[in-house]
């Protein structure tokens, strides 16, 4: 047997001899460039916390190293770096630098996935945890609001890297879970439930109701005429409802109003304790001319009521005569009544569940089980009863019963089959409740949560094919058919595959092209595929945060309820419209159409566009829209309540649109502060700021897109000049006299810029047109952020190949949106872990 020391002497030289073969490669390659064109900047003399290149790494298995080359290949390759100023390297030299990077590079990333995978694990987000167990219970339990929140990574909140786990983590998974199975156990037999209230009655109980009145309400003959929005004090709210379910509301009610139109009403839902304010649940126009009935179906929890709301444009306080004088818009109800629930009993959710088991107050079981004297429940008795003795499931034969339930629960949780001795465990752990004396109810919550908050529910990985070597090396990277059946349904519904995906994945043939482009059909047509576009573009497009900040009233006294509902769904549509018809993604840059109704149309200047529903519009050619950059939804996000700035939006264009983020200043630098003193504009500032050399690079590029939207104010109004709170000597009248607020004319906008690439434009339209000059880039940047969301994983240099092929595909098929989620489904990325 060899020595212990001559073994560690043979793999040091083994080591130094695998490293020496790569030492000069490198060295005859990539240092000439660096030596002769960058140490200079990025050399001993490089600023505290920047690149320095002689002594980075050349390890390219070491992922910080490996990141950083990364970086220094995209600088030289894309021509910013060395900077313009200085001295530009031969062509050989460069390109011998950057074709080996690019070949060592990939090939170190690909040697990695192929021994680890992309993406070995991943945890449910809260999005995904909560539709996963809606949809497994089938009911809409709410329970995001027991979850930590989730930290986002690469734009999005679904990739492994980012979603942590703590004991926090399970504490509220298994509450959350508790709650879910809470919600199949209706707490009381049916009890039907009727109230019907007239416009007296309504004005009676609403609390406060009558500072509504005189000010922008008014009683007449015996119906409520209201012309503004309500208030939380004064609502125009049915009755509360005692027990949560489905419920009927009949209602009477017109539009009102001299221009004779259909008004927008708001179906809300509030709770009876009036600390929060109602939620919006649909948007829906009232006809004019006389009362008529209307029916919606509405789904209430314990304590909730039905809210109608008036949706307005105006202020109706502007009015200054007696309310009874006025003319203008309004909706008249005459009366309300809600009924219900509507519910079966016991509901389908408890019967997919628990089957046959009966139900039972808590109180009978607890009797039956100690021998005591069994109480008689009267199904009639209150709210308040049933909530302290609600009913349970109650089985006759609670072991056998266990193990039935738990046996078709556990695949459908776990999203494959299971294992005998995974079965074994859960139900084992329920049988030992069961023979601790703990209720059938009890030891059941206590299995699903068991279940619920485990790795097998709470991770998406694959079992099956996730087999390491000695050297703790995939056997395979290839993904078995169930996970492949996870990553489409959590890609395309947020949530876990369907019965027809499972059996697809069963029978071992959903891996196969023509199969996984027909489910990929299937799942685009299904209504759950509403959650993608609405997780996929709320963060692509940061429309999650629409109502993170409120314009100020007083500068823009324009913005209402109506227009903050309108702005997400017209984005949200346009992403379905260009989906479903699988239109070209450059749609998403400029377009001659969008998806508007009545009000945006108004904020647009388009005329024409009547009603509350929205329609595909084709826009005017003199209309300043078009694409999304310019849609509402985005002007608002992007901007602060009050201001609009051009960094925020440059940097917002080049992150989400070009995919090319500019680079965060170096974490122990603190922000420059140059003097901009004597600058009176916001284009005089940033040349002031890019006169900092530390500053210049990044806003070459963020200045020009964030200058191109300046035009668009903090609501999307089109704009060529500023509001201000202050009279000026040019412009001492209020811009809307009637509104009784003081609003004047302030500076103009200083529209169009110059690109980095010297190309000058005027105004958006120009810009647009500039970003269409390379289409591909544009495609390239939505396939990389389409693959990060679909996968669950960070892009990797070896990916860039897959989103080159996938580009190149694209060109020839007009750069398709819905091909795109083909072609990313069929690709490497997607099919491997």
């Amino acid at each position: 047997m060899p020595s212990l020391r001559f073994i560690l002497t043979f793999a040091f030289f083994a080591l130094v001899l695998s490293h020496a073969g790569a030492a000069p490669d490198f060295t005859a390659k990539v240092r000439p460039l660096l030596e002769q064109h960058c140490t200079d900047c990025h050399g001993e003399d490089a600023q505290k916390g920047g690149l320095r290149l002689d002594t980075l790494s050349t390890d390219l298995h070491d992922a910080t190293a490996a990141k950083k080359w990364a970086q220094v290949f995209d600088k030289l390759r894309s021509g910013e770096m060395p900077p313009k100023k200085r001295e530009r390297p031969p062509q050989a030299l460069l390109s011998d630098a950057t074709d080996f990077l690019h070949a060592r590079l990939h090939a170190a990333s690909l040697e990695q996935q192929q021994k680890q995978g992309r993406v070995m694990v991943r945890r449910l987000n809260s999005t995904e945890f909560e539709n996963t167990l809606r949809d497994l219970f089938g009911t809409n339990v709410v329970l995001k609001d027991l979850l930590p929140e989730d930290s986002t990574t690469a734009g999005f909140d679904n990739v492994s890297t980012g979603l942590d786990l703590s004991a926090t983590h399970f504490l509220r998974y298994q509450e959350a879970a508790a709650r879910a199975v809470q919600s199949v156990i209706p707490i009381s037999p049916p009890q039907p439930f009727s109230d019907r209230r007239t416009a007296e009655m309504i004005v009676k109980k609403g609390s406060n109701f009558q500072q509504t009145l005189t000010r922008s309400a008014v009683l007449k003959d015996g119906a409520l005429i209201f012309y503004s929005k309500l208030p939380r004090y004064g609502l125009c709210a049915t009755s509360p409802v005692k027990f949560a379910g489905r419920y009927k509301v009949t209602m009477s009610a017109c539009a009102v109003g001299a221009e004779e139109k259909p008004v927008p009403a708001g179906f809300m839902v509030v709770n009876q304790s009036g600390r929060e304010g109602p939620v919006l649940r649909e948007v829906r126009e009232i006809p004019h001319g006389a009362p008529k009935v209307i029916e919606y179906e509405v789904e209430l929890g314990a304590n909730q009521a039905f809210v109608l709301n008036l949706l307005t444009t105006w202020d109706i306080r502007i009015f200054k005569k007696p309310i009874e004088e006025y003319t203008g818009p309004g909706l008249k109800v005459e009366w309300m009544q809600i009924d219900g629930p509507l519910d079966a009993f016991p509901p389908p959710a408890y019967t997919a569940l628990y089957g046959d088991v009966p139900l039972k107050a808590r109180s009978v079981v607890k009797a039956e089980m100690t021998g005591a004297r069994v109480p008689v429940i009267n199904e009639k008795r209150n709210e308040y009863q049933w909530n302290a003795d609600p009913l349970v499931p109650a089985s006759a034969n609670p072991q056998a019963d266990a193990e039935r339930i738990l046996r078709a629960f556990l695949p459908r949780a776990f999203r494959r089959p299971v294992s005998e001795a995974v079965q074994q465990h859960y139900v084992g752990k329920v049988k030992e409740r069961l023979e601790q004396k703990y209720s059938f109810h009890d030891a059941m919550m206590y299995g699903f949560k068991l279940a619920l908050s485990s790795p097998d529910f709470l991770f998406l990985m694959d079992a099956e094919s996730a087999q390491a070597n000695e050297q703790g090396e995939l056997v395979s990277t290839r993904l078995d058919d169930f996970s492949l059946a996870e990553r489409l349904s959590y890609f395309l519904w947020s949530s876990a595959p369907d019965a027809e995906l499972t059996a697809l994945a069963a029978k071992k043939t959903l891996h196969q092209p023509q199969v996984l482009r027909a489910q990929v059909e299937r799942l685009l047509k299904h209504p759950r595929a509403e959650r993608f576009t609405v997780n996929f573009t709320g963060q692509w497009l940061d429309l999650r945060k629409i109502d993170f900040t409120i314009p100020d009233p007083q500068l823009y006294a324009d913005f209402d309820s109506l227009l903050l509902d309108a702005m997400p769904r017209e984005t949200q549509l346009f992403f379905d419209e260009v989906l479903r018809n699988d239109l070209s993604l450059l749609n998403f840059i400029d377009s001659d159409w969008s998806m508007l109704n009545e009000r945006l149309a108004a904020l647009y200047g388009i005329p024409g566009v009547q009603g509350n529903e929205f329609r595909k519009v084709k826009l005017p050619v003199e209309s300043h829209r078009g694409g999304v950059m310019t849609q509402g939804s985005v002007l608002k996000v992007t901007a602060d309540g009050t201001r609009t700035s051009p960094v925020l939006r440059g940097t917002w264009v080049l992150n989400r649109i070009l995919g090319k983020p500019p680079a965060p200043p170096p974490p122990d630098v603190p922000a420059i502060e140059p003097d901009i003193r004597g600058a009176t504009t916001i284009r005089q500032q940033l040349d002031k700021h890019r006169n900092t050399q530390a500053c210049a690079i990044c806003h070459n590029h963020i200045d020009p897109p964030g200058f191109a939207l300046e035009n668009f104010d903090p609501i999307g109004n089109y704009r060529e000049f500023y509001r201000g709170t202050e009279r000026t000597r040019a412009y001492p009248m209020p811009l809307f006299p009637t509104s009784g607020r003081g609003i004047y004319r302030g500076a103009d906008v200083e529209q169009g810029g110059t690109t980095p690439e010297g190309k000058a434009f005027k105004d958006i339209s120009d810009y647009k047109k500039l970003l269409l000059e390379d289409k591909e880039q544009l495609a390239r940047s939505l396939t990389q952020k389409l693959i990060i969301y679909a996968t669950g994983a960070d892009l990797q240099f070896a990916d860039r190949e897959v989103v080159e092929e996938i580009v190149a595909r694209l060109r020839e098929k007009n750069y398709g949106l819905r091909t795109l989620v083909h072609e990313i489904v069929q690709s490497r990325v997607f099919l491997n872990k």
